[in-house]
């Protein structure tokens, strides 16, 4: 038998398991209200919901950069503890406002406006942080505990997101996700303390900003994965917030239910970040990502042709598993392919590039789907035939087939 390897056998501090049990709930929560934007949204049609996610992303893409520079000139946990006290304020505000107006399309794009401003500075130093927080060897380990437990709290958010949202709308979403913030602000008090100080910054903001961009797209694996992520997210993002709900009201089913079908796809994901949990990364993890995004085009093409809900099911959960396989490979050989004093910089790129990839594939997939001669089945066609052109591509790059986590 062979033997485990180091970083299988080596314990995970208990900071970073204090660390998950608050991010953990703060996705239950983030997780609720994304979907019941969302599924308000899509009751003024496709246009409207894709309008309404693009004005979300918009602003996060503008001011990445900026947060995971200032993530890493500050540190992680404090502009974390200020971007969870901001969402707290917005969330809470927002129940008495959703009780007094209800749920108009200028209160949803105001919102989605405001939390795309927050999510510029918490998404940065919130990636960034179990790297911080556990040595490179056991990255994968802990990415995939992140994505079992963001598994388990995804069926746990989207189910509860359709039940809240069946009994009061967006105003129990916001209520909920408030209380989920206000556990994260506990956490981070206690171990915002065991993180080392960041190195002390001596250049401008835009030199430190234009450091983060040469090491991201300066060296040959890293440019190569970003590349492959970014066209991926254009497809694969959109699918929790736009297309699921919009393919469930095709299908004429209730929000309970599409809810289930998010949550079914999450459950695919979590399958595969088990295994890397107890068995670590594959040895070729660049080549198994490639294969990821073609399985999870066959569970999406599945999504197309399925009017049967226990089909769709299924479908939902093969291409979780495919996307699972993509993630779960593709993040730690983000992560360890640059210093830890860049870790903010790299996570602002990296969702800088899933942002501008939604902000172009939001309304498009949106209107797309509002055609008649398209439909969102057709999306779906079309995304799950793309995801596998980019699976395939990825497969031509040796850097990619040939990478290694540490």
């Amino acid at each position: 038998m062979t033997p485990p390897a180091a970083s299988d056998t080596q314990r995970i501090p208990a900071r970073y398991w204090i660390w998950l049990f608050g991010a953990a709930v703060s996705l239950l929560g983030d997780l609720t209200i994304a979907f019941a934007i969302g599924w308000s949204a899509s009751h003024y049609g496709g246009r409207v919901a894709g309008l309404v996610l693009l004005l979300a992303a918009a602003p996060r893409a503008a001011l990445l950069l900026i947060g995971g520079a200032v993530g890493d000139r500050f540190g992680a946990p404090k502009v974390l503890l200020v971007s969870c006290a901001a969402m707290f304020f917005v969330t809470a505000s927002l129940v008495p406002v959703t009780i007094a107006v209800e749920e108009p399309i200028w209160l949803l794009v105001t919102v989605a406006l405001v939390v795309g401003v927050i999510d510029a500075f918490f998404l940065p130093s919130s990636r960034a942080m179990p790297r911080l927080l556990v040595q490179p060897e056991l990255v994968p380990r802990v990415m995939a505990s992140f994505q079992v437990t963001g598994m388990v709290f995804a069926v746990a958010g989207t189910a509860v997101g359709g039940i809240l949202v069946s009994w009061a709308g967006l105003t129990a979403a916001a209520g909920f996700d408030a209380l989920t913030f206000a556990v994260m602000i506990v956490v981070l008090g206690i171990v915002g303390r065991t993180v080392d100080p960041p190195p002390k910054v001596t250049t401008g903001m835009f030199r430190s900003i234009a450091d983060g961009m040469k090491v991201a797209f300066g060296r040959p694996l890293t440019r190569t994965l970003l590349i492959t992520m970014t066209l991926a997210a254009g497809l694969l993002m959109p699918m929790d917030a736009l297309i699921l709900p919009l393919l469930a009201r095709d299908h004429q089913w209730d929000a309970a239910t599409a809810g289930l079908l998010i949550a079914t796809r999450s459950l695919g994901v979590g399958v595969i970040a088990v295994r890397i949990l107890f068995r670590g990364a594959f040895n070729r993890p660049g080549l198994v990502a490639a294969l990821g995004l073609l399985l999870a085009a066959v569970g999406l093409v599945g999504l197309s042709m399925f009017d049967q809900l226990p089909l769709a099911i299924a479908s939902a959960v093969v291409s979780g598993i495919g996307v699972g396989t993509f993630t779960g490979h593709v993040l730690p050989l983000l992560m360890n392919s640059v210093e830890r004093e860049y870790q903010s910089r790299l996570q602002s790129v990296i969702v800088l590039c899933q942002s501008l990839a939604l902000v172009v594939m939001n309304p498009v997939l949106g209107t797309l789907s509002d055609l008649d001669s398209v439909g969102i089945t057709g999306v779906c066609l079309g995304i799950g035939i793309a995801s596998a052109l980019i699976g395939l591509v990825a497969l031509t790059r040796p850097v990619l087939r040939n990478a290694t986590v540490t």
